[in-house]
């Protein structure tokens, strides 16, 4: 029954929330269109804000799936206001956990059983919760240590509110944006948060990055037990570590920062170069170290709830991007970023010297400005460029990739302000790109 309750509080409450946004952007857009009277950049600037402001508010007290909207939506630098950006940029998927009440009875309908009959122990204190579901250590009988992840009773109905909501409100923004196809990013957002919510994919995820990491030295995945996983609940082995953001617990430990953050950077550049399967949320919470066999750090990448699969021709472009990019060649970046759909044939005209104009500022950088370059003024360099070139679509697949490698260079500068990532991160990529298989790939047919 409170479920049932809370499905129209919430849906009013959504309704309530972007009303007056929408009606704020229509008076603009009205006074715009038949008076000609468009509004200063400084009043397009409060809009924003103030709208921004107000949807983080509501994602952070509703929390389920508006809090990953937020944080998708604050990676579309190319269709977004930089004001919602940046405001919705802190939405953190962290929440207060759910009784164990609850829990333990979703726990035993999907198990078919009380969990204190399935398991030797289990903890009923959550060791970690967020927007779809939390975490409880437990050991089996047979003495293994595992995680259990299990996913709230009322999450798919709170997101099937979110999404109505969100679904019906796209295209009457659209209308502010004709140039923009709201409906397919809210297809996309869709297809991931629904992915998301089915652990079954996620078990099969673990499983493929797992199998992958195997090739690289001091990384670790934790595997995945099928007898206990379901389509709510998925159990794999417990890592006993530390957030890798923890600097007092390495050094403690004698870990060198810069050996930590190589072992992180080149795991992902596998996952981007050669493996083309990826985890997209690698913030400290999923990152975990310990010390390993032989006495050094070791890595553990946790959660894989979201992921991305790249398709092979996709994949390829984005490596032809990559080696162009780091070989400074313009005109092979040019036509790699028009096969990766995100330029025209016919606006890649426009956009060579404004790229030619950004590698040479980019490239020509001495060793000490590059050293002190952050990848927030990169980020912020390549929003300019955005916004210079007309018709430009970033693929929900390549948002992604840079929304990975933006919460990689914010672990970067956590573990050292005084490390350049980009510069650490350089040779890594370029033997991630150099590997026989990757070779292979590229000359591949698509």
């Amino acid at each position: 029954m409170r479920m049932l309750w809370h499905t129209p509080w919430r849906f009013l409450l959504i309704l309530w929330t972007l009303t007056p946004i929408y009606f704020r952007y229509l008076a603009f857009w009205l006074r715009w269109k038949w008076f000609g009277k468009p509004p200063t950049p400084e009043k397009w600037s409060k809009a924003h804000r103030k709208s921004a402001r107000k949807f983080y508010r509501l994602a952070v007290r509703m929390r389920g799936g508006l809090i990953k909207v937020g944080q998708i939506i604050s990676t579309r630098v190319d269709i977004m206001p930089k004001e919602w950006c940046e405001e919705l940029a802190g939405l953190q998927d962290r929440v207060d956990p759910t009784p164990w009440k609850a829990i333990r009875r979703r726990l035993t309908h999907e198990l078919g059983k009380p969990p204190e009959e399935v398991f030797a122990e289990i903890a009923t204190a959550a060791t970690a919760a967020a927007s779809f579901g939390q975490v409880h250590r437990a050991k089996t009988k047979d003495g293994r240590d595992v995680a259990l992840k299990i996913q709230y009773e009322d999450v798919r109905m709170k997101l099937s509110c979110d999404l109505f909501v969100l679904r019906g409100a796209v295209p009457l923004f659209n209308i502010f944006v004709p140039k923009v196809p709201l409906r397919n990013i809210y297809d996309e957002v869709k297809n991931a948060l629904e992915t998301e919510l089915d652990y079954r994919k996620e078990a099969e995820h673990t499983r493929i990055i797992g199998a992958n990491m195997k090739n690289v030295p001091h990384v670790v995945v934790p595997e995945v037990l099928a007898e206990y996983t379901t389509e709510h609940v998925i159990c794999t082995t417990w890592f006993e570590g530390w957030k890798i953001t923890d600097k007092d617990r390495l050094a403690a430990e004698g870990f060198p920062v810069l050996d930590v953050m190589q072992k992180m950077i080149r795991a992902y550049a596998n996952m981007f170069f050669v493996d083309g399967v990826f985890q997209s949320d690698p913030h400290p919470g999923n990152l975990l170290c310990r010390r390993g066999a032989d006495g050094t750090a070791e890595l553990c990448i946790l959660d894989f709830g979201q992921v991305k699969i790249l398709p092979r021709g996709f994949q390829q472009k984005l490596i032809l991007a990559s080696v162009a990019f780091m070989g400074r060649d313009v005109d092979n970046f040019s036509k790699a970023v028009v096969g990766l759909g995100v330029l025209s044939e016919r606006d890649i005209a426009i956009a060579r010297p404004i790229l030619q104009e950004f590698f040479e500022e980019m490239f020509e950088m001495t060793p000490q400005e590059l050293k002190q370059l952050d990848v927030e003024l990169v980020r912020k360099k390549i929003e300019d460029v955005l916004k210079r070139i007309e018709g430009v679509h970033i693929p929900q697949d390549l948002v992604l990739y840079g929304r990975a490698f933006s919460l990689l260079a914010g672990v970067c500068a956590a573990l050292d302000p005084e490390v350049n990532g980009i510069i650490v991160a350089k040779p890594m990529i370029m033997e991630a790109l150099m590997r026989p298989e990757v070779m292979m790939a590229m000359a591949a047919p698509a």
